[in-house]
């Protein structure tokens, strides 16, 4: 789709929905052209039959309220999302919870070199 556009120019813009170990789309949506991907969330999950039980990840963009209470009150999913710097409240909460949290930045190093990791190595 990189570079596919409508008749009138506009560029198509598509939210999906994945199987991580089949790699397969499971359900897209064409994200409005007045419009983002936040509200375009949940009419996607709602073509899904039956998100009970299952963990579904998002980018830092669906790290919403609305949507993490979607997902477990109206579906019984589990979420994983991303939590960025801008959202302060929500970083703060998460830095005083107990236990060992592991904090990822930069470019993990490759072991034994110092150097980055290569996609193959993950």
């Amino acid at each position: 789709m990189r570079g596919a556009a409508r008749a009138n120019g506009r560029k198509i813009h598509l939210l999906a929905a994945l199987d991580h170990t089949t790699s397969s789309v499971l359900a897209q949506l064409d994200v409005g052209e007045k419009t983002n991907e936040i509200t375009c969330f949940q009419p996607l999950l709602d073509t899904l039959a039956g998100l009970a039980g299952t963990v579904v990840t998002s980018d830092a963009m669906h790290t919403q309220r609305e949507h993490a209470d979607y997902l477990v009150t109206g579906g019984s999913a589990h979420y994983i999302v991303i939590v960025k710097g801008n959202q302060k409240k929500l970083r703060k909460h998460l830095k005083s919870l107990p236990g060992k949290r592991s904090r990822c930045r930069g470019t993990p190093e490759r072991p034994g070199t110092g150097g980055p990791r290569s996609a193959g190595s993950r």
